[in-house]
């Protein structure tokens, strides 16, 4: 696999900050505080995995930005967790792909920031149970939607 260009990572689902994946894959590992961030996209929960998957689309998905200290070496157990084998790859779960989000600004108080971050967005194309099992999250916000389920 092509090595990267280091950028942030943007995160919508297990990966932000103290859900169940960022404890196994960035604690300790990302430099600084994790940056409210913001996504045109499509999010959906796939019920029989637990976790979420953005797809292309207009509405807003929320999530945060991080930087990892060590991209070359932090990256490559993400990719795998993520089951993303390479670009285009035919059994990649998920594509990282280089996306702009708007960011959160803390002085006005609105997402007027842009970065280009990674992303990894969800194949829908390879998942058979995509269309029977998985919900729609209209608020675009899969934390929320987490806590609402784990209770």
């Amino acid at each position: 696999m092509k090595e990267a260009v280091p950028r942030p990572l943007f995160t919508y689902g297990s990966l932000m900050e103290n859900l169940f994946n960022y404890d196994l894959y960035l604690a300790g590992k990302v430099t600084g505080s994790p940056k409210k961030a913001r996504i045109k996209g499509e999010l959906y929960h796939l019920d029989s995995k637990g976790y979420p998957a953005l797809l292309p689309g207009d509405n807003w998905v929320y999530g945060e930005i991080f930087e990892l200290k060590e991209f070359s070496k932090e990256i490559l157990p993400l990719d795998k967790m993520e089951n993303y084998y390479g670009k285009g790859a035919s059994n990649n779960e998920y594509e990282r792909q280089l996306v702009e989000v708007e960011v959160f600004n803390e002085a006005t108080e609105k997402y007027d920031l842009k970065e280009t971050v990674y992303c990894y967005l969800y194949v829908p194309d390879h998942d058979e149970t995509f269309a029977t099992q998985s919900t729609y999250l209209a608020t675009g916000n899969w934390r929320a939607y987490y806590h609402q389920i784990a209770g």
